[in-house]
């Protein structure tokens, strides 16, 4: 049975994950064609590269030019951590989640995103506010800058119930595969502050993105502000022998999970 709340491409994902997991597919196994998994789920094409691009971002999968996909080796599977976004970590943690939207607008341009985001440095940007609830708390704040072109796709989405991956991607077919993460420890300003239902001058935890698609085009750079009092997080590394490729670039990051505290 199909769930409709679950968009198609992270269903197919999470197929042909198990079936990896089950060893249906060994590491060096060709997957099917994408005209075949097409073929068999019913869906486009561009849904199968969506869930084959996030199993490849995991290292679960690696592609060869002209041949196809393939499983990849255990030892080759270093890179594991997948970008999600707040109500996917939510959802995996066992809670609920909603947005308040705080402010929609169009905004002059700001000389320190519009760099970021490759845009011209006169072009306006679209800014949106938001509130992220946890089981009824509020527990981060989110400022998230767009170019207009991609901004204006978001004037009529409903941006407390559906996040804006879920937009990009499930609607306009967008989809959004890497982003570049900065986190640094700060303390709540006024806006900050009163949102978060804390005292000004509080600590929070700032995490500064920039997501793309996959062609590389910048779709939008957010700052959220988290409340470490619900939020903190877990790093997981991982280490091959002393004669592994791995252990001399270093220790691969497995893991970077979210915790709640609700």
């Amino acid at each position: 049975m199909i769930d409709h709340s679950v968009p198609r491409h992270k269903q197919i994902a999470d197929h042909l994950r198990k079936e990896i997991a089950d060893k249906e597919f060994e590491p060096g196994d060709k997957l099917p064609s994408e005209k075949r998994l097409c073929d068999y789920f019913g869906v486009s094409r561009i849904t199968v590269r969506q869930a084959l691009k996030a199993l490849e971002n995991e290292g679960l999968i690696f592609k060869k030019q002209g041949l196809g996909a393939f499983v990849s080796d255990d030892t080759n599977a270093q890179q594991l951590v997948q970008l999600t976004d707040f109500s996917e970590d939510m959802r995996r943690a066992g809670f609920s989640s909603s947005s308040k939207l705080i402010s929609f607008k169009k905004v002059d341009p700001e000389p320190e995103i519009n760099p970021i985001l490759e845009v011209p440095p006169n072009s306006p940007l679209i800014r949106i506010d938001r509130v992220r609830i946890g089981n009824g708390i509020p527990v981060a704040v989110d400022i998230t800058w767009l170019p207009a072109s991609y901004g204006q796709l978001l004037l009529d989405e409903d941006l407390r119930n559906k996040t804006l991956y879920q937009i990009l991607e499930d609607t306009y077919s967008i989809p959004i595969s890497a982003g570049r993460y900065k986190f640094t420890a700060t303390k709540a300003d006024a806006y900050i502050a009163k949102h978060l239902n804390v005292e000004e001058g509080s600590p929070v935890f700032e995490i500064d993105r920039c997501s793309r698609t996959t062609a590389g085009k910048k779709v939008y750079y957010q700052k959220r502000y988290n409340n470490p009092e619900y939020i903190s997080y877990e790093i997981e590394l991982f280490r091959g022998d002393d004669s592994s490729e791995s252990c001399k670039q270093g220790l691969p990051l497995k893991e970077f999970i979210p915790k709640f505290n609700l």
